[in-house]
């Protein structure tokens, strides 16, 4: 039943040869800058961001403004030094009217500065006359197509992750190599691959899948495999059948302290999915020197030594109260694991697609809203 997921756009793309030669003039104007201002919505932003928590040696600095809250773009925008700045603006349609008043907002941070953000932008969007696209040739700025059939939530594997990915100093092919590498795993076991069963049992359950990963540098995977789940899923099928489970982000150790409780002792309508980092910094710990009982079992121990316990005391406490649930081990997060892991969570939502009947690649009820927003805005 796998076989349908072989025949999409996505996985031949990620077969396909990696290179940066697409990527090379957009990588010449966009290198000289210490920081990159990213512009950008939904998949065009969360994916690059997921990508963003695990650069530890990028030597760019991202700021990524997803939203139109004007207080939070001048936050962020604080104390920046616009002529050190590069624009990177991401939207597949073009026409997205939270990308679009963005970048015509820090048009106008760039003109305070005594700046031509021309100088400075670069932008990611089909190449059919929309409104970024007609703007890009109209004023000369370096675009870089974005893949027609490859969008949103799925378009960190392409061109909104590839380009942000290489700025900030990723092995972008050993991204596509870990991706890569769960389509071989999928075509080697085919209906028992792990994902394919567990698409099974989400499918067949309903179950609202939490993610639950044990390190910092996955949290923004988390909020990424929520849009993944939510808006592929989250349809009426062929036949007007509602279908759609609720993705919940959670991570270990700070949510067993927010929302361990609900999980226990409240419905039993999720599915955990624990992910286990083996190799963590090592950090020095001293003796805070103290003869009390709250203290006395943790002395000697490290942080990683501690947030494994931590990890093993959840599992083993939702698994005594019967919860359904796995665990996922890597053995240290990079890009690699990180393409393999959200290739993995795209073969899953993909699966449960199938069998539900519904359309992953449609967002049918935010188009209708989007629409409307439009028209409120104009009276």
């Amino acid at each position: 039943m796998f076989g349908h997921i072989e025949n999409f756009a996505l996985i031949k793309h990620i077969e396909s040869e990696f290179s940066i030669a697409p990527y090379q003039t957009a990588l010449e104007k966009l290198k000289k800058f210490s920081q990159i201002i990213h512009l950008g919505t939904g998949g065009s932003s969360l994916g690059p961001q997921a990508l963003y928590a695990i650069a530890e040696k990028s030597t760019v600095t991202f700021t990524f403004l997803d939203n139109i809250d004007p207080c939070g773009i001048v936050s962020r925008l604080q104390g920046v030094d616009f002529a050190k700045c590069g624009l990177l603006v991401a939207s597949k349609s073009g026409n997205t009217a939270e990308t679009l008043v963005q970048l015509a907002t820090l048009k106008s941070f760039f003109n305070k500065n005594g700046l031509n953000f021309k100088d400075h932008l670069v932008i990611i969007t089909q190449t059919d006359d929309n409104a970024l696209h007609t703007f890009a040739k109209q004023n000369e700025i370096v675009l870089v197509p974005h893949h027609n059939q490859i969008g949103g939530r799925f378009a960190v594997f392409a061109e909104v992750g590839i380009l942000p990915g290489l700025l900030m100093g990723l092995d972008m092919q050993q991204f596509q190599i870990g991706a890569k590498s769960a389509i071989e795993a999928l075509k080697k076991e085919k209906d028992k691959y792990l994902p394919i069963t567990t698409a099974d049992y989400l499918a067949k359950s309903k179950l609202h899948p939490v993610v639950f990963p044990y390190s910092d540098k996955l949290k923004l995977f988390g909020a990424w495999f929520s849009q993944l789940w939510a808006e592929s899923l989250g349809k009426e099928s062929q036949n007007g059948e509602r279908f759609g489970s609720i993705p919940i982000q959670a991570l270990g150790a700070t949510d067993q302290h927010s929302q361990l409780q609900l999980y226990i002792d409240g419905p039993r309508d999720k599915f955990f999915t624990f992910i286990e980092v083996t190799n963590h910094t090592k950090l020095e710990v001293a003796d805070l020197e103290i003869d009390h009982p709250s203290y006395i079992p943790l002395r000697g121990h490290s942080l990683s030594e501690l947030l494994k316990a931590e990890l093993e005391a959840t599992y083993a406490t939702l698994k005594n109260h019967r919860a359904p649930l796995r665990i996922i081990t890597i053995p240290e997060v990079n890009i690699y694991y990180l393409g393999q892991l959200m290739m993995n969570a795209v073969i899953e939502t993909l699966h449960v697609a199938k069998i539900w009947g519904v359309n992953p690649f449609d967002q049918p009820a935010v188009e209708e809203g989007k629409i409307l927003a439009l028209k409120f805005l104009n009276g």
